[in-house]
Order: structure tokens, then sequence, then C-alpha cells
């Protein structure tokens, strides 16, 4: 019992005839596969079953495999417009944007499931598919489509890149500040992290920044506060008591990480003292 019948032309999107081995080695004995050439330029792909009762499973198959073929069109198509337009980025650079770029395509589900709906749209009426066709037709906004997601990585790359920058500003800052605390402990209490100086007293202390931002009715959001605080301090060495730390809400999270990533190489985690079975 025939499934379906795909056609294309060995000449066109050869990005396709490259990777056709994701649409002709199906891990399925029950699906029986034929290619045969119909012309010199073109190929016949038939694939067929004799289990009836599981049609619709092996169809399902088939269309998930010809949606991955088209996603790998997609992420060929997708290079080629970021060379094309975006040539002045560097070797390393050009490597990093293109992983982004293809791992978005790769998980982008809408775009996964419009092609498996408009491969399911031809089956209604018609047994048969032009793959080429299908492409040149059926997905005309593919270019536009790759053309916002190199846009879009592009933008994500170069405001990551500020932000490093703008991270090692801040990591210069706090070396040539002069020290008001060598050391400084954070424990996370009562759902909170809280600072402590090196003797373990807490920390009451409020930044310019914090000042300015009640003054001008903005809400001081505490993750903020913290980093400012740990930056008008500029300690030589930070101390994260966080042994008793379960299922930290997102916000202590973004703090910590942002810790580590301003005072990279002050920073050390403590294991279990005597100050953290306190928390």
């Amino acid at each position: 019992m025939e499934l379906l019948s795909l056609e294309l032309n060995i000449n066109e999107n050869k990005e396709i005839i490259n990777n056709i081995k994701i649409i002709t080695n199906l891990d399925e004995s029950d699906i029986d596969i034929e290619i045969s050439s119909v012309s010199d330029n073109n190929l016949s792909i038939l694939y067929s079953t004799n289990d009836k009762l599981n049609k619709k499973k092996y169809l399902e198959k088939i269309i998930g495999k010809i949606t991955k073929l088209i996603t790998e069109f997609i992420k060929h198509e997708s290079k080629k417009y970021f060379e094309e337009n975006y040539f002045y980025f560097d070797e390393g650079e050009f490597g990093q944007l293109q992983e982004s770029i293809e791992d978005e395509i790769e998980n982008d589900i809408k775009i996964q499931l419009v092609v498996k709906n408009k491969l399911k749209e031809i089956l209604e009426n018609s047994k048969t598919i032009n793959l080429n066709g299908f492409i040149k037709f059926r997905l005309k906004f593919i270019n536009l489509y790759v053309s916002q997601i190199v846009e879009k990585s592009i933008d994500s790359f170069l405001m990551k890149q500020e932000y490093l920058d703008f991270l090692n500003i801040i990591n210069y800052i706090s070396e040539t500040e002069s020290k008001e605390n060598d050391l400084v402990n954070i424990m996370y209490i009562k759902d909170k992290l809280q600072l402590y100086d090196s003797k373990m007293k807490k920390l009451n202390y409020i930044s310019n920044v914090e000042i300015s931002q009640e003054l001008d009715g903005k809400v001081l959001i505490y993750d903020e506060f913290i980093v400012n605080v740990l930056l008008n301090i500029s300690p030589k060495k930070i101390i994260l008591h966080l042994t008793k730390v379960k299922g930290v809400n997102m916000e202590a999270k973004n703090t910590i990480d942002l810790i580590k990533r301003i005072f990279e190489g002050k920073v050390e985690i403590c294991n279990g003292c005597k100050f953290c079975e306190l928390e």
C-alpha cells in the first residue's frame, strides 16, 4: 500500500540531495522505500507498507523526516545569507554566530509545525509531493524567516558582547577602587541573600544608585542592591555560604551568577562551616 511518493530534481536545492539519507534511511522495517530515476535529473522516492493498521503512524514518521530534511535546508540557507550579508565578522565570531543560528532553527517548533501542516495539506488531495516545488511555492517565507533569525542572533550576540565588555570594565573598577572590606560573606537566610563582613557582622549599606532609584520613584530590586553594595565595597574576597539553598528563586540565582561574573577569581564557595549551620 502506497503511503506517499516524493519527486525531486537532483540539480535544484543541492542541500536536499546532500542530506537525502535523512529520508531514505528510516529505522522502520515495515516501511518499504523504493528509489528510482524518473529521468536524468529527477528522482522518485516511493514509501509503502503492508501494515494497513499503522498507516497513519508511518505517514507521520515520514512527514517528520521530510521536515527534518527541510530544516537542514533552512540551516544551509541561513549560512548562505549570513556569509553574503555579514562578511565582516572574524572566523571565531562567525563560528559562534552560525552555531547560534542553527540552534535557533533546530529548536524552533513553530517553523517545524508550519512545514508539517503544509505537507499534510498536499497529502489531503494527493499522495505525491514534488519537493522542489513544495519548497519554492509553499515555503516562500523561508527567505524572510532566515533573515529574521540571522539578524535576531546577531543582535543577541552583540548585546552579549556589550554585556561582557561592561563586566570587564566593572571588574577593572573593582580592582582599582580602595577596599573598605577585604572580605564579604554572603548568606542565604529567610529566602534572601544577605551580606556580612569578615567578622560576620551584617552589612547595612545603601549606595548612591539605590538612593537615586528611590528618589526617582523606582522599586528597589533586591539583587541590584546586593550587586551595588559589592561594587561599592569592592572586596578582595567573597565567600558564598549557600549549602542550605534549595529551590532558590530566580532573582537570587541571577544575583549569584552576576556576582561570579563580575568578581571572577575572588569568589569562593563554602561547602559547610559553623556559620552555614546558623542559616
